[in-house]
């Protein structure tokens, strides 16, 4: 195990698994460290859950060999991070993959987690597929969740979607954002904040209670209330934050619109802000940000306002 200081400031947690899925995470992860001069740290986790030792001493032995096998790839990365002007510490630790990546990122006083998922498609059983999940509802700092398909790291981020529900968790995760993810030298990205939200059948004129269901007035009214809500929201955040804030407002399935959204304006990241409860079902609109995480173009930032914000993070030169 390689001596980690007890406390960093700021250190990226970069988990993989070593296969080319989470690679994708880890250029991110180095290309923040690169550009923020963060501290890297390499996480690996071997699951041997369910190993048996029925086989006697060959089976003991493999066990060991992996773990050996695991600590000479993370040797070979950290040796590449080296290459582009960034050092890495590194643990291979035995034990369920999600529960090490949040137990060493608390270890490490992690200002972010950067960790790929199974792809663009329902998440699966299998390492930074539902290990993802499961770390992203019980990590103690944001995490940052890369596809296997996303774009690489840009040099100089030109955009990005922030997801509002008018709450301090989505003005919180915003700031976060932007302090974790814009390098010292790049311009102010635009920021797309945009609230979906849609009218449930139940309560449309073309469902079973037909004239009983609220007319189309009052659904008009829901949205210019919105609209303006947005719109006072937005200019806050311009002169607080000193950047561009484009409002936008969009009926429909939320998870769909902000997926859609992204794709068409070609965001480099989307950030969402949880409310700090019990983890993902209380992610900012509901269960939006799982169906985001599994669905979205770009890698996907989702913050909890309970995280130690003074220990973390520096927002106040912005």
């Amino acid at each position: 195990m390689q001596a980690v200081e007890e406390r960093r400031a700021r250190t990226v947690v970069a988990a993989t698994d070593l296969s080319e899925t989470a690679n994708a995470g880890v250029r991110w992860a180095v290309q923040l460290a690169r550009k923020k001069g963060f501290a890297l740290h390499l996480v690996h986790a071997l699951n041997l859950a369910g190993w048996t030792k029925d086989y006697g001493e060959f089976e003991a032995k493999v066990p060991v060999q992996l773990e050996d096998a695991a600590r000479q790839h993370l040797v070979r990365i950290a040796r590449e991070t080296q290459q582009q002007g960034v050092s890495a510490t590194w643990e291979v630790r035995i034990g369920q993959p999600s529960e090490i990546v949040v137990a060493e990122a608390q270890r490490v006083d992690a200002s972010l987690v950067v960790l790929g998922s199974s792809g663009h498609r329902p998440v699966e059983p299998a390492f930074l597929g539902s290990t993802a999940k499961r770390v992203v509802q019980r990590a103690s700092c944001p995490v940052l969740t890369v596809h296997p398909g996303d774009p690489p790291p840009p040099e100089r981020v030109q955009s990005i979607l922030a997801a509002t529900d008018f709450s301090d968790e989505a003005t919180w995760a915003l700031r976060v954002s932007l302090d974790l993810l814009i390098g010292a030298d790049s311009s102010h990205p635009k920021v797309i904040l945009l609230h979906a939200y849609h009218v449930p059948y139940e309560f449309s004129m073309d469902s079973i209670y037909g004239s009983a269901a609220p007319d189309a007035s009052v659904w008009e009214g829901v949205a210019r209330e919105v609209g303006s809500r947005l719109e006072g929201r937005a200019q806050a955040l311009e002169a607080e934050l000193k950047i561009d804030v484009v409002p936008l407002k969009l009926g429909g399935y939320p998870p769909q619109v902000l997926v859609q959204q992204a794709v068409e304006a070609e965001v480099d990241w989307i950030v969402l802000g949880t409310h700090g409860r019990t983890g993902l079902a209380h992610v900012l609109l509901g269960s939006t940000a799982e169906r985001v995480i599994q669905e979205a173009p770009c890698p996907v930032l989702t913050v909890r306002r309970s995280m130690d914000e003074s220990t973390h993070l520096d927002l106040e030169r912005r």
